[in-house]
């Protein structure tokens, strides 16, 4: 506790924190491979923190107190957080719809089921 008073507080880098985390998600994935895709946040810390994982600054949104959303770079201009749903497709791609049903090992059934215990042979 107080090493993060003295990060977040005294040294006023919360992004440290922040840009650990995100590391440490981004090497689960392939080196090639950047899970992030978009950032949102509300403090010029965020953009620091994102922008060090690789995620471009056309797609890092801060939201300000009002509710208004900008992007770094300017390219929407100014939105509301309510409205943000009209930029979607603009700013996110369009994912490949797959038309193959899902593998039967991974559907919500078998996946979460809770396995039943084998008890062996009951005498009666």
């Amino acid at each position: 506790m107080l090493a993060s008073f003295t990060r977040e507080v005294i040294m006023r880098r919360p992004q440290d924190f922040k840009i650990a985390c995100l590391r440490n998600v981004k090497h689960v994935f392939p080196v090639d491979h950047n899970p992030f895709y978009a950032g949102f946040g509300n403090r010029m810390t965020d953009v620091i923190a994102y922008q060090s994982v690789g995620v471009p600054e056309g797609r890092i949104l801060t939201i300000n107190p009002s509710g208004e959303v900008t992007g770094q770079t300017n390219s929407f201009g100014k939105t509301s957080y309510s409205s943000l749903s009209s930029l979607v497709d603009v700013i996110f791609p369009e994912l490949p719809r797959d038309e193959r049903p899902p593998d039967e090992a991974f559907n919500a059934f078998n996946y979460w089921k809770v396995p039943v215990e084998d008890f062996g042979e009951i005498d009666f």
